[in-house]
């Protein structure tokens, strides 16, 4: 029984973890510029920072993780949010899927969790596969945050990938 309150206890406070430890990292990162999504339902975020992004495009190493944090202003109340990816390379777009577990954005806030008041400032930390299978190619990538209640924050940004 003890055994079974004790994993009860520790699975959330581990969840909780997930993006917290990258509170004091995420600053040291360059601030890079980025491309509004379409649309004037899709808000653009306050900054994003890329790690080894000095300048564009960045450079996305294949088979490492591609590793951003974006500040923005929370504009809909929200229990649930998500990552959604679409790429763009030779003039063709396509989504590109997030494991289910990078995708569920509320368990990548810095410090903060699920369900998100209405004019929160909130950091959401993203960390993309890049797998070896990818072509060495330029792409651009649209980072869209959202939920039933609507989005919460989108972006482009341009990259390249390259060779590990």
């Amino acid at each position: 029984m003890y055994k079974l309150l004790l994993l009860l206890a520790l699975v959330p406070a581990v969840m909780m973890q997930r993006a917290d430890h990258i509170r004091d990292v995420h600053e040291n990162w360059t601030q890079v510029p980025v491309r509004p999504c379409t649309g004037s339902e899709r808000p653009a975020p306050r900054a994003v920072r890329l790690e080894h992004c000095p300048s564009l495009p960045c450079h996305l190493r294949r088979g490492h993780d591609a590793n951003m944090v974006m500040d923005f202003t929370n504009n809909h109340a929200a229990s649930n949010l998500n990552t959604h990816v679409e790429a763009t390379a030779l003039g063709v777009t396509g989504p590109y899927n997030l494991p289910d577990d990078r995708a569920a954005a509320c368990n990548w806030m810095v410090d903060a969790r699920c369900p998100l008041s209405v004019g929160e400032d909130l950091i959401y930390h993203l960390s993309m596969p890049v797998t070896a299978i990818y072509p060495l190619v330029s792409v651009a990538i649209e980072i869209e945050l959202r939920s039933d209640a609507g989005v919460h924050a989108c972006f482009v940004i341009d990259a390249v990938v390259t060779a590990n």
